[in-house]
């Protein structure tokens, strides 16, 4: 059975492509955080508004 050695002082890709994904600026992060918000409340909101729609057509 091979044993796999780890350099930590190695850079992974994965690191880099989220270090190179951060936000620059205040600006942006509350720009982004914003925006994951908006879609958070209209997934949660869409079987609600579908619900009143189908009760709405149903009565």
């Amino acid at each position: 059975m091979a044993v796999r050695a780890f350099d930590i002082s190695d850079v992974s890709l994965a690191s880099v492509s989220v270090l190179e994904r951060a936000p620059r600026s205040r600006r942006e992060a509350r720009r982004i955080r914003q925006r994951y918000a908006i879609i958070a409340v209209s997934a949660v909101s869409i079987p609600f508004v579908v619900a009143v729609i189908v009760l709405g057509v149903g009565h």
